[in-house]
């Protein structure tokens, strides 16, 4: 019966991946479609609106490769590093990663749909979470597992929390070094985002991320905290399944 739920996760886990692949490379053919299309084009106005054309699809051509490309990072940790991502846990990050990067350029939805990036971020603090929550078996198995279930949700906390820190961080650098937007630097003074007008739109923006994926980290450590204290055999299970190596 156990072989038979995994080997159904398992199936699931390859159609969501592969259903993904599919749409990306769709997306890929069809964009390249349009930018040979763009080029022989007469009916834009301008040499401008064509450029313009072109440029759109380079650009979602470019985030489609580069989310392909991202969801065979899996096969380099098992190959390589030997850890085991959970099927779940890997297709959760999948379509994360499909969304936050392919979704959001494709139809604008950082800009149109003023609650996509709360839902991404609080994501993120959750996915983040429980990967911190996993990697404390990495650290600690060959030392000693009897770590209390409150320092698990702090150590987890803390790891998702630090790395949406380095990420905005990131973002600031790009827009300072690259002069990009990452940040909503130009948006509308009247978005919506946490703060007041005056603060300006590039903070709202950090601290609105950085309060959800704040949101997202505690609700999972709080999970993480109550498994571990009452399902540690289980848990530790799950750890030595990513990593069986330790």
């Amino acid at each position: 019966m156990r072989k038979k739920i995994k080997k159904n996760k398992q199936s699931t886990h390859k159609y969501v991946l592969w259903t993904i692949r599919w749409l990306l490379i769709g997306s890929i053919i069809i964009n390249l479609v349009y930018i040979i299309l763009h080029l022989f084009d007469q009916s834009l106005a301008t040499k401008s609106a064509q450029m313009n054309a072109i440029e759109e699809n380079i650009t979602i051509t470019f985030w489609a490769v580069v989310t392909f490309a991202v969801t065979f990072l899996h096969d380099y940790f098992e190959k390589n590093r030997n850890i085991h991502i959970p099927d779940i846990l890997e297709s959760v990050i999948i379509i994360f990663i499909y969304a936050a990067i392919f979704l959001s350029v494709r139809f604008n939805l950082y800009d149109d749909v003023f609650w996509w990036d709360i839902i991404l971020h609080t994501a993120s603090g959750v996915i983040l979470g429980f990967i911190g929550f996993l990697l404390i078996y990495k650290l600690n198995s060959r030392h000693s597992m009897n770590i209390s279930p409150l320092l698990v949700a702090v150590f987890s906390f803390t790891f998702s929390v630090t790395v949406d820190v380095i990420f905005e961080i990131y973002e600031f650098l790009m827009d300072i070094i690259f002069g990009t937007d990452m940040q909503s630097w130009n948006l509308p003074a009247n978005t919506i985002e946490l703060g007041r007008t005056f603060q300006g739109i590039g903070l709202r923006d950090t601290m609105s991320d950085l309060i959800f994926d704040t949101i997202g980290a505690l609700s999972i450590s709080i999970i993480c905290f109550f498994l571990y204290k009452n399902e540690k055999k289980k848990s530790l299970r799950l750890m030595h399944e990513v990593f069986p190596d330790q």
